[in-house]
């Protein structure tokens, strides 16, 4: 695969990992991805990209841990 085909799907022949994370996890990860974007010293636009849906999507799970926190307040 080229690095012009790559998109946010995972490839069904790569190797997947999932993980479970609380609210401090998810935010420490988020603080590390929003690090990297912020001093992006540029180079594979594709991996930028990749990094900016990841910080989406970490922001949305937070969002849904505090309001299902809240919601069980």
């Amino acid at each position: 695969m080229e690095d012009g085909d790559r998109d946010a799907r995972p490839d069904a022949s790569e190797p997947t990992v999932e993980f479970s994370l609380n609210a401090g996890g998810l935010r420490l990860l988020l603080d590390a991805v929003t690090f990297r974007l912020d001093r992006w010293p540029g180079g594979d636009p594709m991996e930028q990209a990749d990094l900016q849906r990841m910080q989406v999507l970490l922001n949305a799970a937070i969002l849904e841990v505090t309001f299902g926190e809240t919601g069980m307040r």
